[in-house]
């Protein structure tokens, strides 16, 4: 076991001038991915969180985008966004939206009524309230649905391969049901995007523990 775990790592030693670009590339994709997607899921989470009939639509929506199978979502973007990085940065974008929304629109309404009436008797308008109050209070939340997403991103990126992305799943998908596949190459690239997912994980963890505790100490004040 231990020798084979050391070829595994003289493997990914020896072909660095090739997974090294590779892992930049998957780490490009997936901040992008997120960034856009924080942005969006952050809108649509505000917004359901004051109507209903909203949070139904989009929630239902984002939630069936979430059963299609990336493969085929990504090769039907290829038709408008062409092969490579492009058509998965977007399908990632539509898979990381439901966690993002659905934490943006809980933390929201879980903020205490009172402290929310509270602000209003000050004379914040609703803008002051939500930027002030609300999200500041629903940060903790909304950072556990960025975990959520992120880990989901992390793992889907490498199927974009398939559709010409050079990113961490290309060793992989070199690996599956080929002449060339071996299990070092196989590993190549599926160690580095565990590490990079647990990575990722480990520090929205800690953040989302940060803001927690400020969280606790600013009610308790």
């Amino acid at each position: 076991m231990e020798a084979a775990n050391l070829s595994v790592f003289r493997y990914i030693a020896d072909n660095w001038d090739t997974l090294g670009p590779q892992t930049v590339t998957h780490l490009l994709i997936v901040g992008v991915s997120m960034a856009v997607a924080a942005a969006i899921g952050l809108l649509l989470g505000v917004v359901a969180s004051r109507s209903e009939s909203f949070a139904a639509v989009s929630l239902a929506v984002t939630s069936t985008l979430l059963t299609v199978p990336s493969f085929a979502l990504f090769g039907l973007l290829t038709i408008w966004f062409g092969l490579g990085s492009s058509p998965v940065v977007v399908g990632l974008v539509l898979y990381a939206l439901l966690p993002i929304l659905r934490n943006t629109r809980i933390g929201i309404m879980a903020v205490d009524p009172a402290v929310v009436e509270a602000a209003r008797g000050m004379g914040m308008s609703p803008a002051q309230i939500l930027f002030r109050v609300e999200l500041p209070l629903a940060v903790p939340v909304i950072v556990a649905g960025l975990r959520q997403a992120t880990i989901l991103v992390v793992a889907v990126a490498t199927v974009g391969a398939a559709v010409g992305a050079d990113d961490l799943g290309r060793p992989i998908l070199a690996a599956v049901g080929r002449s060339t596949g071996s299990i070092e190459r196989l590993l190549s690239g599926t160690l580095p995007v565990v590490a990079i997912g647990l990575l990722a994980d480990a520090l929205l963890a800690l953040l989302q523990r940060v803001l927690s505790h400020g969280r606790v100490t600013v009610a308790a004040s």
